[in-house]
């Protein structure tokens, strides 16, 4: 059953169309990401939406469109149409952290999909060419990741903090060049940080999915590497394919 949609807030008297869209898509975006509403809730029909923000409909429609680019709501005609909150995609959702994206969320999905094929060839490479150093570096940033279950922003910064310290391993500058241009990518583009229902009771399984990971690469065992990246890579898809 749907619940009630909070109280939303008239859109900031600023000048331009697209400022103000924006304006009225951050509000709506913070609602969703913050679990105010949840998948499927009906925000309300866009002449609903344009008389609570107080804004044109042009200004209202380019909020959708913003949103729907995001992932973040499904538009649907007829009497019994609206804006809807959109079921979480695999573009906004990692490891059990639901994450509000800018208006390029699209080509983050797709870099997050790249990112991702190439995580099995860059846990191989690092565990040919990793130093002690960079070892030290993997196990201080694992143990930092522990200590962060109650505060998943950080949490996923860390995350990729680890695996770009795991690309930095790897001797193949190409790989290492576009892996870490991607996972940059990905990390400007997020704007909102979230944990579902999950986040705390998947928590474990993830941190023990990456202390193997950098154990793995440590161990100098490219077999041991492939098979502790492709296992991350699985629980990733699994996060995704529930939302």
């Amino acid at each position: 059953m749907s619940q009630a949609v909070p109280p939303l807030r008239a859109a900031p008297q600023v000048p331009e169309r697209t400022s103000r869209a924006q304006a009225v898509a951050d509000q709506l975006s913070a609602l969703i990401v913050g679990n105010a509403v949840r998948p499927g809730d009906r925000l309300g029909t866009k002449e609903e939406l344009r008389h609570r923000f107080g804004v044109a409909a042009g200004t209202l429609n380019e909020a959708v469109r913003l949103l729907e680019t995001r992932g973040l709501v499904d538009a649907r005609p007829g009497p019994r149409g609206g804006i809807f909150v959109a079921q979480p995609s695999a573009h906004i959702r990692l490891s059990h952290l639901i994450l509000g994206l800018g208006a390029d969320a699209m080509s983050v999905a797709d870099s997050l999909e790249i990112r991702s094929a190439l995580e099995v060839p860059i846990a191989a490479q690092a565990a040919r060419h990793i130093t002690r150093a960079q070892v030290a570096e993997l196990e201080k940033i694992v143990e930092e990741m522990g200590e962060l279950r109650d505060r998943p922003a950080e949490y996923l910064r860390r995350n990729w903090d680890l695996h770009g310290a795991i690309a930095a391993a790897s001797a193949n500058q190409l790989l290492r060049t576009i892996y870490v241009s991607l996972l940059d990518t990905a990390r400007e583009a997020v704007r909102d940080i979230a944990p579902d229902r999950d986040f705390v009771a998947n928590f474990p399984q993830n941190l023990a999915l990456h202390r193997e990971l950098v154990a793995a690469v440590a161990s100098g065992e490219v077999s041991r590497a492939r098979r502790a990246a492709e296992a991350h890579n699985a629980v990733t898809a699994d996060a995704a394919a529930q939302a």
